[in-house]
């Protein structure tokens, strides 16, 4: 497979996940999603840091073609929601969870691409 399918597809599934959480007001698929990607995020950061000077260069591939494009997937959901009137509250912990999530594997990804 191409690394632009997984990348698409990554992109649509969490698009859909986020839109589809937020339209029906369920809470704990956007949150379980958020914190897999961040430990998605933070296991390819460990893999591309690397050990003993050996860096894995296929860590930062695959943080460019997987967990990007998810962030961006679902920041794209969750916007279509928003414009459909169906915003997602973020004061309820499970909104606190999500949002603290998706903000470390922003970080995450930023730093894996910055190695």
């Amino acid at each position: 497979m191409t690394p632009w399918i997984i990348a698409g597809s990554c992109g649509a599934g969490a698009a859909l996940i986020s839109w589809g959480s937020a339209r029906l007001q369920m809470r704990w698929p956007l949150a379980i999603l958020s914190v897999l990607l961040a430990a998605i995020a933070l296991q390819l950061y460990l893999a591309a840091r690397g050990q003993g000077g050996f860096h894995d260069l296929a860590a930062i591939t695959a943080q460019t073609f997987t967990v990007i494009p998810a962030l961006l997937g679902c920041l794209a959901g969750l916007a279509l929601a928003a414009l459909r009137r169906h915003p997602v509250v973020w004061r309820r912990p499970t909104g606190i969870l999500t949002a603290l999530a998706l903000l470390a594997a922003a970080g995450l990804a930023t730093a894996t691409l910055l190695i």
